[in-house]
């Protein structure tokens, strides 16, 4: 797409991925779609998994949520950033 900059479609995605809106990027790239689909699954898997690794771990997950949000979104962000980068 023209006149996106694949280098903010990554920052919108690791940073709203960290803090629980994965999917920001995708919508900026122009993938609407996917970018909410992203985002209402991600909140469901994500507090679903979460809640119950850390009632099960008896709240060691709690430390590991975290890290899960920043790896998923720099997964996520760097296909976005690949998928406009191939676009322009």
């Amino acid at each position: 797409m023209r006149g996106r900059d694949p280098f903010i479609a990554l920052i919108l995605e690791v940073v709203g991925g960290f803090f629980g809106f994965l999917g920001l990027g995708w919508i900026y790239a122009g993938r609407p779609a996917l970018g909410i689909v992203l985002l209402i699954c991600y909140w469901l898997l994500d507090w679903i998994i979460g809640l119950t690794l850390s009632i099960v771990t008896l709240g060691v997950w709690c430390f590991v949520w975290p890290a899960q949000n920043l790896i998923l979104s720099a997964i996520s962000g760097y296909l976005a950033y690949r998928w406009l980068e191939e676009q322009a």
